[in-house]
Order: structure tokens, then C-alpha cells, then sequence
């Protein structure tokens, strides 16, 4: 069994964390190349997170709605770690499945925020169990030979109202269930299973190879019965099967584990056992996962006799420090994956540490050594080999740190013609702070200028007067690129790509080496970053305090963090005098961390933040020198006095 191919994770030091780590790695890789992902029967997919959950909402073929996968934690099976997952379905709100839900559960899906709901479902347990049809399980054995996925559902849920359900309309009492009628009828075996048939595919994709091992069995399953007073009962129904599925990967001992998911006191009411060398039961046939292992090399079509380019288009993603590009980036991701499409992320941070690429839950090749514009002369054209290599994505975005000038990358990707397709330069300008932003940066001038699509952020920040002043100053400095006014960074996707090019093709500025325009860098504009790690949580009043006496240098402060007074990590965002604090809820991310941007030679405000900080830590900051990343001075160094002396001399340098 080819695990470590696609798995090289450790199960055994941490159980729970391992499970979930395959399960994911299991989903996701299954989004990688369109051809296979469609093939497969995905439709789309997105993690959701809390601080004591993970779960992925995910569609499938044939399906309207959306399924929620959720772990409940790890299951007793000596010999294996075997993870238990809840599945939930939450039917489109006008899918004909909706009639055979509850009227609880039909009552959620008429919600005008409904979606939203169901995009986070992970906070909502009551909608959950609403809209619960089964568990799936997922094992491996200690010695990593063998592993097992399997579900367990019902052939029907079924609850009925003895007493028949009365609601008030229009002042008058409505019955809308007659006595003994079904409030609920929902297939959640068939639901269940067609769910299941997908992972399995993707399992069997991934491992190279088909199940080696099959195990049904059927047992007698109840119906619940309520009435006006609140009783329930739960009665055998002669025509609802609790069905249980078990497939096993590789050689282990797979019925041990079986049976573990079948302690029942009900008869047997039918039983299906296959393995290896049988003939196939006539009733798994045709199941996608006998086949899927060999569809490592497909295609979903053959674009080139359809004249179809097969490169995947590059957008170039700019704007100042704190105008909202990872907002818009969060919503692009989402639109796309709604469309099964699969999109991968370059960002590049200045600081050493990348917050942004923790803040999202995609492919995203980071580079963190400088800025684009400084140091990115050649790392480039790796990452886009790297995504290349590995994956088929259907957009590749570049996303600058808001301190680069988009002007500087044109050169380098005229040298990627080969491999993906220039599409256009994005830039998100903040409206809230474009008046301060143009008259002290240079490069907020340069990334308006370089754009082909111009979105005016933070709109609902801003008076109707601001709004058009903001937009006759960006018409002013470029009038031909798109316009666009929104808030959150909202804009749907479709109305900026394939809009056509100054620099496609042979309008991108390419000349002679020694005629190249040499233009401006955040270096000009005595823009510099530094990080602190913040290894223990903060005073929050003195932090908060600290925050409100930054002086307009300190531009842009954004990172991770934990208060003394909570046990919940935060989000911090700092913008031109604007903060936010929010609940930080992926748990996958240890670090805690403050990167500060700002401007100019005198760094004093920056040092403010540190009578916040846990006593006895001395940050250890970095710095760019000719685009190469270096520490200021350790831990160990105690004179800050002397530190400043570094810094000065760096920039002076």
C-alpha cells in the first residue's frame, strides 16, 4: 500500500490529530487536478474550522446541496486509530429533498442566510443534528499496512407525529402534519453512500490501488414516534435498514475492526462479505472506487485538439499595506471553489513570517524573503514550476505584499509565457486612507498605475462625497484600467478575468537589460518591517494601550496573538490608526507573532508595543538589506539603544 506516497504523516504520537490530518490530506489532494477532482465526482470543497473542531463542507455530483464532514473524536478499535466523522447534508433550499426533512430542519433551509449557516455549521451544533445522515469511519493500522474506511446510516429517518403538528397563520391555527403523518422521511443511506462512494474513489485514487477487502451488513432499524407532550418513543420498522459499509486498503486484520462498528443486539438481516480474488457482489459492480486508482494521468479533455490553451491564467493581486487584498482573496477562493475549480496562491510577505498564508485555507507557496520586488528575481519562476509539477490549478494568483511595486514583475513574467497565461494586475486600494497613502508613498501611486482592475475598498467606510473624490483620484492616475467599489474586498471574479491586457502578449514592457526602467521600490520610501514573536499572552489593557499610541509611522501592525485574560488566540489588524481583534480559529498554527510595516529612519513608535510585551523577552527583529533577510540582534542582546544604532546604519546603508 502506497501510503507514504501521499500521506508521510505520523498517526501514532498523536492520534486525534493524525486522523484528521489524513482525512484532510485525503480531501483536499482530491482537488489538485480538475480532470481527476470532476472524474472523481467532487463539485467543490472548503475547510471549516474551530478552536475544538475540524470539518469540511464539500459537493458532490448529482447534488445540490452541501455535505458537512465533521470529527467527533477516536473511536475504541484496538490495534487501529480509527477516527469517527459525522456527516450532515443541508439540501438546497429548493431541492426536493428538503420535503422529506423535518419541519425544523425544512424551517433553517428558507433562511435568507441560510448558506451562511451552513458555510460555518461547525458552530451551529443544533443545525447538525438536524441535518445529520450518518458517520463515517476512518482507520489505519499501527504498522501503517492497512487502512479501512467505512459508514453507517439508515435506509430512512423517519419520525412521525402521533398528535399531527398545528402551526398559527394568519391568526389561525393550520395543520400542517396529520395525526400519525411523517414529519420526517429523509434517505439518508442513499445520501450517506453516494458521499462515501467519492471519498472511497479518492482513496483508492491516491493509494494507486482498488479495496482489497468489502464487508455489508444490515440490521433492523427504528422509526421515532413523538407526540404533543413531548414523548418519544423509538420502534422497530419492518422496512428501515441501519446499514453499516466497511472497505479495507491493503492487508490487515479489517473484520476485527468490523465488528467493533456492529455491536447490535438486532438480528441480521442480510450480509455481503467479499476480498481479494472473489468475484465482485453484483451490488458493488460498478462502484467508481474499483476503478478510480487508474486515473493518475487523466485529463479532462484534450485541449490542445480543441485549439484550447492549457495554461493557467497568472493574476498579479497588488495594494497598499492593510487595503484588503487577502479579504478579496478569500472571496475569489470561495467563488471558485464553488465551481469546482482549483486555485493556487503565491504570496510573499515582508517580515519573516508569513500571517497571511495562515489566514486561508488553500495551496499556497509562500516566499518569504523580502518583498517581490526586492528579491524575487528568479524565486519566481520556481514557485510557478513547483505549483506546475505537483498540481493542475485553474488560476495561479501572485499576491504582493503591500509594499511592492507591480511595475518590477512585468519583466520576469514575460519569461513564463511557456507555462502560464499573464491575465491581469488587480490592485485593492484602501478608500479609507488613499488620501495618506498617496502623499507619502510613491509605490501606492505606482500599484494604481499598474493595474488593469482597480477596486475601491472599504466603501462603506466612506461618505457618497468621498467615494467620488477617491474615484476621480484614481482616474486621474490611471483612466483606462476597470473600476470597481466595494466592501470587504466583495467583487465577483467574473467581471475581472480574461478583460484583456496592456501587457499581454507583446505589449508587456520588455526592452534591452540596460534600457529596463528601473521603478521605485518600498526602499525608496524608507519603508521597513520587523517581527516579534510574542511567546506568551499580553496584558490587554496594556497592549490596547500601546496600540493607541502608535504614531502615524507605524502604518500596518498584523499577527497572531493571545491575551492573559482568554484562552482563545487573536487576529490582530492594525491599519493607519484602525484596529481589529477577532477570534483566530485554526488551531494548525502555533506561532504568535507581531509583523509591524512603517516608514522612515526613527523607529521609536515601533518600540512602543514593548511594554506590552511578557517581561524578560527581547524580541529578535529582521530586516531587508539588498532583498536578503538578517536579525537585527538575538535574544540574548539586552541595549536596545544599540539596536537602534543597527537599524540606522542598515538604512543608511
Amino acid at each position: 500500500m502506497k501510503l507514504r506516497d501521499f500521506f508521510p504523516g505520523d498517526i501514532g504520537s498523536d492520534a486525534e490529530c493524525g486522523i484528521q490530518e489524513l482525512m484532510r490530506t485525503i480531501l483536499m489532494r482530491s482537488q489538485f487536478v480538475p480532470g481527476v477532482r470532476y472524474s472523481l465526482g467532487w463539485r467543490g470543497l472548503k475547510q471549516s474550522i474551530t478552536p475544538e473542531l475540524e470539518g469540511w463542507t464539500a459537493r458532490i455530483d448529482k447534488y445540490e446541496g452541501v455535505y458537512g464532514l465533521s470529527f467527533t473524536g477516536v473511536a475504541d478499535a484496538p490495534g487501529w486509530v480509527c477516527g469517527a466523522f459525522n456527516l450532515s447534508y443541508f439540501p438546497n433550499s429548493a431541492e426536493t429533498l428538503v420535503e422529506h426533512c423535518s419541519l425544523q430542519a425544512a424551517a433553517w433551509t428558507q433562511k435568507p442566510d441560510y448558506m451562511s449557516f451552513v458555510r460555518e455549521f461547525l458552530q451551529y451544533k443544533d443545525m447538525i443534528s438536524l441535518f445529520f445522515v450518518g458517520t463515517v469511519f476512518l482507520a489505519i493500522d499501527f504498522p501503517q499496512k492497512a487502512l479501512y474506511l467505512g459508514m453507517e446510516s439508515l435506509t430512512a429517518q423517519r419520525s412521525i407525529a402521533s398528535d399531527g403538528v398545528w402551526l398559527p397563520q394568519n391568526g389561525q391555527m393550520v395543520q400542517l402534519i396529520h395525526p400519525g403523518g411523517y414529519d420526517q422521511d429523509f434517505p439518508a443511506y442513499s445520501v450517506t453512500h453516494d458521499f462515501f462512494e467519492v471519498l472511497a474513489a479518492s482513496l483508492s485514487f491516491h493509494l494507486e490501488q482498488p479495496p482489497s477487502w468489502l464487508h455489508e451488513m444490515r440490521f433492523p432499524g427504528a422509526e421515532i414516534t413523538y407526540d404533543n407532550k413531548g414523548t418519544v418513543k423509538k420502534t422497530s420498522a419492518s422496512d428501515i435498514d441501519n446499514v453499516i459499509v466497511g472497505l479495507g486498503y491493503g492487508y490487515g486484520p479489517f473484520g476485527e475492526l468490523f465488528k467493533a462498528h456492529t455491536k447490535t443486539n438486532n438480528d441480521l438481516r442480510s450480509e455481503i462479505k467479499w476480498k481479494e480474488g472473489d468475484a465482485v457482489p453484483p451490488d458493488y459492480e460498478k462502484k467508481c472506487w474499483w476503478f478510480s486508482h487508474s486515473m493518475k494521468d487523466y485529463k479532462t479533455l484534450n485541449k490542445k485538439s480543441l485549439g484550447i490553451d492549457e495554461r493557467p491564467p497568472l493574476m498579479i493581486l497588488s495594494g497598499f499595506l492593510g487595503s484588503g487584498k487577502t479579504s478579496f482573496l478569500r472571496h475569489f477562493i470561495e467563488y471558485q471553489t464553488q465551481r469546482s475549480r482549483f486555485v493556487a496562491v503565491i504570496q510573499n510577505e515582508i517580515g519573516e513570517v508569513g500571517l497571511d498564508g495562515k489566514l486561508l485555507d488553500y495551496e499556497v507557496t509562500e516566499i518569504d524573503e523580502g518583498c517581490v520586488c526586492c528579491s524575487l528575481v528568479g524565486n519566481l519562476k520556481r514557485a510557478v514550476h513547483g505549483i506546475l509539477s505537483n498540481f493542475q490549478p485553474d488560476f495561479i494568483i501572485l499576491e504582493t505584499t503591500g509594499a511592492a511595486n507591480p511595475f518590477n514583475l512585468f519583466d520576469e513574467i514575460s519569461e513564463l509565457e511557456d507555462f502560464v497565461r499573464y491575465d491581469c494586475t488587480v490592485t485593492v486600494v484602501d478608500g479609507l486612507n488613499l488620501d495618506y497613502s498617496l502623499s507619502h508613498f510613491s509605490i501606492a501611486a505606482d500599484q494604481i498605475r499598474a493595474a488593469n482592475v482597480l477596486i475601491l475598498n472599504k466603501c462603506d467606510l466612506i461618505n457618497e462625497t468621498c467615494r467620488q473624490t477617491a474615484c476621480q483620484q484614481i482616474k486621474n492616475i490611471n483612466p483606462q484600467a476597470l473600476l470597481f467599489m466595494t466592501t470587504n474586498g466583495d467583487l465577483n471574479p467574473a467581471l475581472i478575468f480574461d478583460t484583456g491586457s496592456r501587457w499581454e502578449g507583446k505589449n508587456i514592457p520588455v526592452a534591452a537589460e540596460s534600457e529596463l526602467p528601473v521603478f521605485p521600490t518600498h526602499a525608496h520610501d524608507e519603508v521597513w518591517s520587523k517581527t516579534l514573536p510574542i511567546p506568551e499572552p499580553l496584558n490587554r489593557s496594556e497592549f490596547l494601550s500601546a496600540v493607541e499610541a502608535l504614531p502615524h509611522t507605524v502604518f500596518r501592525v498584523k499577527g497572531i496573538i493571545e491575551f492573559s485574560d482568554s484562552p482563545h488566540p487573536m487576529l490582530f489588524q492594525y491599519v493607519a490608526g484602525r484596529f481589529e481583534l477577532s477570534q483566530f480559529s485554526n488551531s494548525t498554527v502555533k506561532e504568535r507573532f507581531l509583523t509591524v510595516i512603517a516608514q522612515g529612519t526613527r523607529q521609536e513608535g515601533f518600540f512602543s508595543l514593548i511594554p506590552a510585551l511578557p517581561k524578560n523577552h527581547e524580541p529578535c527583529f529582521s530586516t531587508a538589506k539588498n532583498g536578503v533577510a538578517f536579525n537585527l540582534f538575538q535574544p540574548e542582546k539586552s541595549n536596545i539603544g544599540a539596536a537602534f544604532s543597527e537599524v540606522k546604519q542598515s538604512q543608511r546603508d
